[in-house]
């Protein structure tokens, strides 16, 4: 009768360690996954605002360069050739380069975060399927033991 005591506690213990084992993968999953969403929502946010914010560089910059324009016409100076002209293009360029990093600096950003969605995916699996590989591993262990309580 102890020995049927002893097998059941065996399997009852066995089971609960096996079940709470295989929980706390899924936890550890849920966890990483809910990571990998907010994750990705930031690189979806960068995005935005690293197009917003070259957007609002080029119109400011646009709005700075049609001023300087107006002042060199009001002043007389012919903006279509020599010197200006020169200045003008020198300007556009340096603005075209500046907007390019904007924009690639936020695309970096939103690439690191991505990659960092993935890595918390990635990490939801591994723990899942660790969680069942040790659930099983305690099924195997505590059905063992019951065997050897019983003979």
């Amino acid at each position: 009768m102890a020995t049927g005591a002893i097998i059941t506690a065996l399997a009852a213990g066995t089971a609960i360690s096996a079940f709470a084992a295989v929980q706390q993968g899924r936890a550890a999953n849920a966890q990483a996954q809910f990571q990998s969403d907010v994750a990705k929502q930031q690189a979806d946010r960068v995005e935005v605002e690293s197009r917003q914010a070259e957007e609002d560089f080029r119109r400011n910059q646009a709005r700075l360069l049609a001023s300087r324009k107006a002042g060199l016409g009001v002043s007389g100076v012919e903006s279509s050739s020599g010197s200006p002209l020169l200045a003008s293009e020198d300007f556009a360029s340096e603005v075209e380069l500046q907007a390019l990093r904007l924009r690639s600096g936020g695309e970096l950003r939103a690439t690191r975060l991505e990659q960092q969605a993935s890595l918390f995916r990635f990490r939801g699996q591994a723990a899942r399927q660790a969680g069942f590989l040790r659930g099983g591993s305690l099924l195997l262990t505590g059905t063992g033991r019951a065997f050897e309580a019983g003979q």
